[in-house]
């Protein structure tokens, strides 16, 4: 029979080598978990929860499955106080969702003005399209948000930009009956 030995010095390093890489999992798993925290902590405005959750190391621009992050649930949420503490944790404005939408774009479509206009301030790109061609101020056309409108065309957003199937936001605001829109967008330039 033959025995196998390992060299003391040999049997160490592996030995180290896989402890290294049980902390290594160990720990991705543990941030992933704080991450998943500081989306729900987003979703449901708890702001003492998200500060506690990014001092403990959650990534402020980590994805979830769908490639939303904290800051895009906060923005469709409208919770501008959490939107604010992660823009200025480094929350990356721009950041696209799998289907290409932007914070800016989920909080024109649900009407939060202050977050537009927080989103604005710190960059975001005003004629940003999401993988069906569709803009932040086609979003809150359809919608009927005078103010968001206001907001995105004094920000210089595209007002005769078309969605993937030629739709305007001038047509979304006409679909829609919302008046006082399509005469912002007629005043603007839209076609």
């Amino acid at each position: 029979m033959v025995s196998k030995t390992c060299w003391p010095a040999i049997c160490k390093s592996r030995m180290m080598v896989l402890l290294m890489a049980v902390v290594a999992l160990w720990a991705t798993a543990a941030i992933a978990g704080v991450n998943e925290d500081l989306w729900q902590a987003a979703e449901r405005g708890d702001l003492p929860e998200v500060k506690s959750l990014i001092a403990k190391g959650a990534e402020v621009n980590a994805k979830d499955n769908k490639g939303g992050t904290a800051l895009m649930v906060a923005s469709l949420n409208g919770h501008i106080e959490i939107v604010q503490a992660l823009l200025g944790k480094g929350a990356e404005v721009n950041a696209k969702s799998n289907k290409g939408g932007t914070a800016l774009m989920v909080a024109s479509l649900n009407g939060h003005i202050e977050i537009v206009q927080a989103l604005l301030s710190k960059g975001a790109e005003v004629n940003a399209k999401n993988n069906d061609g569709k803009t932040a101020l086609m979003a809150a056309s359809h919608e009927g948000h005078q103010q968001i409108v206001q907001a995105l065309l004094s920000k210089g957003a595209e007002v005769n930009a078309k969605d993937n199937n030629g739709q305007t936001a001038l047509m979304f605001a006409s679909d829609k009956g919302h008046q006082e829109v399509k005469e912002l967008l007629i005043k603007a330039g839209a076609k």
